[in-house]
């Protein structure tokens, strides 16, 4: 717990990598930065865990973490240069030489990263989450009771965010915000239970009107996956995904845990920001539209709130201003690849599931490496929304 001090320059509401990013980056400067979060590290985390390319070259401008930094205390738990994708049948198997697919466990990762910030002079209080956001005070309430006030309060607690259901409704419509969620259902799975070799990624379209599954290896797992739009999926997800695993992955139906959870799915807020109180993370709904990754879009805008602040600190400007600034550096380096992203989801959801999705294997062989490429985020979402503008999609249908 904290000492005798309650008000702080920064409070955090989360502790995951979202959060974690912003409060080392922040504490760094010399900040006096509270992080609350409701579990006590390490704690576990529901996630596929692939990383990008994109999430490493963060690690390594933000904390100095090299991939081999993170090998060597298990946080990168497997590597691979290939990846399939099925309809019905096999539609793409290709090998990307350039990067590989890495993936990690969240558990050990996630901690990686708020160690790092509390070694950098971030204060923690974990076990005892945000209970209460007085917007107009710049005051948090804890569960047990504790009361601080800060001059910046930056949520990063996740979907179901307390902190941005203290913000007038009208600032991201709730209802727009609940039509475009998507529900997921994962399950571990040992190696010995699974009817196939999975040593690289496996997505599976065709089972959902708007999601996919997936097959994703670890050092000694598998994690089966689906997801979703939860308006689209609705209540028959679950026994979707349960079809999923006996067909694609387990031996012994029924053995396996299933667990389930709630990600952003397109539901990106245009203003993430009321006054001093900022948005990051899942909390702004901050995830791939087309693919769901969140891990990076958590850290990136962590990384962007902590640069305005700092900025706004430096030139002495108001924190009641962070939408001034915070706002258009989110625009131009997450939300126009959501923009992006989402057209591309319609257009495969919409248009290509008519099709099996055969006319994606089409523009993979085509454009070999360009769209691995934008999903690690060496190449921008802009040339592929410009491919679908052209008829592309339209073209290879036929």
């Amino acid at each position: 717990m904290p000492d005798t001090s309650t008000h702080f320059h920064i409070i955090i509401a989360g502790g995951g990598p979202a959060g974690s990013t912003a409060a080392y980056i922040l504490s760094k400067a010399g900040l006096n930065v509270l992080i609350i979060d409701k579990n006590k590290f390490p704690r576990k985390k529901l996630c596929g865990g692939l990383i990008t390319y994109k999430t490493l070259m963060l690690i390594e401008r933000v904390f100095g973490a090299t991939p081999a930094d993170l090998h060597q205390p298990g946080i990168i738990t497997y590597e691979s240069d290939r990846y399939e994708i099925y309809g019905k049948r096999r539609l793409i198997s290709q090998r990307c030489y350039k990067i590989p697919f890495r993936f990690v466990d969240r558990e050990k990762y996630d901690n990686y990263l708020l160690q790092k910030a509390r070694q950098a002079g971030a204060t923690l209080v974990e076990g005892d989450g945000v209970k209460r956001v007085d917007a107009s005070g710049s005051r948090i309430v804890t569960y047990k009771g504790w009361e601080f006030t800060a001059d910046v309060i930056v949520g990063a607690d996740g979907v179901n965010s307390r902190v941005r259901r203290s913000f007038p409704v009208d600032l991201f419509g709730r209802d727009d915000w609940m039509h475009k969620v998507a529900s997921a259902h994962e399950a571990v799975i040992s190696r010995d239970k699974i009817k196939k070799q999975v040593d690289h990624p496996i997505l599976y379209f065709g089972f959902l009107k708007d999601g996919y599954a997936w097959l994703f290896p670890n050092r000694d797992t598998i994690i089966a996956g689906i997801c979703g739009l939860r308006d689209k999926a609705g209540k028959n997800i679950l026994h979707i995904f349960r079809e999923f695993l006996r067909e694609h992955a387990v031996t012994t139906a029924g053995d396996e845990k299933i667990q389930s959870y709630v990600l952003p799915y397109g539901c990106y807020l245009p203003s993430p920001v009321f006054r001093n109180i900022v948005l990051i993370g899942d909390a702004a709904g901050l995830a791939d539209p087309l693919l769901g990754e969140g891990i990076y879009y958590a850290q990136r805008s962590g990384e962007l709130a902590a640069r305005t602040i700092m900025h706004i600190r430096d030139h002495k400007k108001s924190f009641y201003d962070m939408e001034t600034y915070y706002l258009p550096a989110l625009q131009e380096h997450i939300q126009v690849e959501m923009e992006y992203a989402e057209k591309i989801r319609q257009a495969i959801f919409s248009y290509l599931r008519i099709y099996d999705f055969f006319p994606l294997s089409k523009v993979m062989h085509i454009f070999k490496d360009k769209p691995v490429e934008t999903i690690h985020g060496i190449r921008s979402y802009k040339w592929m929304k410009k491919m679908q503008e052209q008829g592309v999609f339209g073209q290879y249908a036929s």
